[in-house]
């Protein structure tokens, strides 16, 4: 990322700094794929395609009580489905993803009285909108820690995820409004099919830092 002209300020602009990581016990990809995606990964675990899309189709007809015609259209969308970003370093969600689950979480605490919906900053803004403004994930890009997806079902999935990364903000949030944060979205989850289950997390690292480290 190129260096702002600004760069020797950036204690005063953003002066609380923390270092973070996730264990994800099973995470699901939204990000739409490439078409090939899939039917790659299905050939690599078996090496006569149509055999494969044979068993999947049945399974499908056994699991879902439909037809044979039915089943296949659904396998052969399943080839299109969501996932995973992939660079030299393997699979990753962005940055933005895990932004939107602490607006998420902070939107579930406020709903539940945990924390006050309103008063934040001098303007007394609402949290919601306040941390959209006042918190930034560094990343733009998470990485899992893994090279290939577990498995997919109507998404990939990745089991045994981690991921490190740094918020910065201006505001002196306390211990307490961190952690009623964090452990509101610990069960409400990051990534897709969050209401199947997926995208629980422990928070294993929370560590203040120099704002300029």
């Amino acid at each position: 990322m190129t260096t702002s002209v600004f760069a020797r300020y950036a204690d005063q602009a953003w002066p609380y700094r923390f270092a973070g990581s996730l264990h994800i016990t099973t995470i699901a990809g939204g990000t739409p794929s490439d078409p090939n995606v899939a039917e790659g990964w299905l050939r690599s675990k078996l090496a006569d395609k149509d055999d494969l899309i044979r068993e999947q189709v049945a399974k499908v007809m056994v699991a879902r009580g439909i037809t044979a015609d039915e089943a296949a259209k659904e396998v052969d969308i399943r080839k299109h489905l969501n996932g995973f970003r992939r660079d030299g370093e393997g699979l990753y969600i962005e940055g933005r993803q895990l932004k939107a689950a602490l607006k998420e979480a902070a939107s579930v605490a406020v709903a539940s009285g945990k924390l006050a919906g309103r008063g934040w900053g001098k303007t007394n803004k609402g949290l919601l909108s306040y941390l959209a403004e006042h918190v930034v994930v560094v990343e733009d890009r998470l990485h899992l820690g893994v090279a290939e997806v577990t498995g997919i079902q109507y998404e990939e999935y990745v089991e045994d995820a981690h991921i490190d990364f740094t918020v910065l903000t201006d505001h002196a949030f306390t211990d307490e409004e961190w952690a009623l944060i964090w452990l509101t979205g610990e069960q409400q989850g990051i990534g897709a099919s969050r209401s199947q289950g997926f995208g629980r997390y422990a928070v294993t690292r929370w560590e203040p830092q120099p704002a300029a480290a």
